[in-house]
């Protein structure tokens, strides 16, 4: 009988690791993938790549060298611009919700309306996207010979 509980937890066992399929290598490509998921989930890079198992310094090589890598990092940043700045907006129309307190002892809720610090966050945001840009535009062939071009006319 024990034999026969034991052919059967094997046999138990086996069918687990069926399955569960193949062991899956950790492949650049791989972890690119599931690094671009995390990304999109938590929206910061350096917890993303600690999620991924990845070094950051890793994260941006892949960033530079892979332009389709590159592309797909910045649709994750653009989406989650979009969530913050939907978030922000049903707080600056909605408000918040604050506990209230009196005498150590949690009383009621507090509707509070503050929208100065989603005016910051979205002027971050507008910056951060002008640096890019301007960084960018500078850095191209383009804009190399244009300014080039200004210069020998005047």
């Amino acid at each position: 009988m024990t034999m026969e509980a034991e052919e059967a937890w094997s046999a138990s066992e086996l069918l687990v690791r069926v399955l569960r399929g193949p062991v899956k290598r950790r492949t650049a490509p791989r972890l690119r993938v599931f690094f671009l998921r995390q990304f999109r989930l938590c929206g910061e890079v350096s917890l993303a790549a600690k999620r991924t198992g990845v070094p950051l310094s890793t994260v941006y090589r892949w960033r530079q060298r892979d332009a389709r890598f590159r592309e797909r990092w910045d649709a994750v940043q653009l989406q989650r611009r979009d969530i913050v700045e939907d978030r922000l907006m049903a707080i600056v129309r909605e408000g918040e919700l604050r506990t209230v307190y009196y005498k150590g002892l949690d009383v009621g809720l507090r509707r509070t309306f503050t929208h100065l610090a989603s005016i910051r966050v979205l002027d971050y945001f507008d910056r951060r996207a002008g640096e890019k840009m301007s960084h960018n535009v500078s850095r191209s062939t383009a804009a190399e010979t244009a300014k080039k071009a200004e210069g020998s006319v005047a």
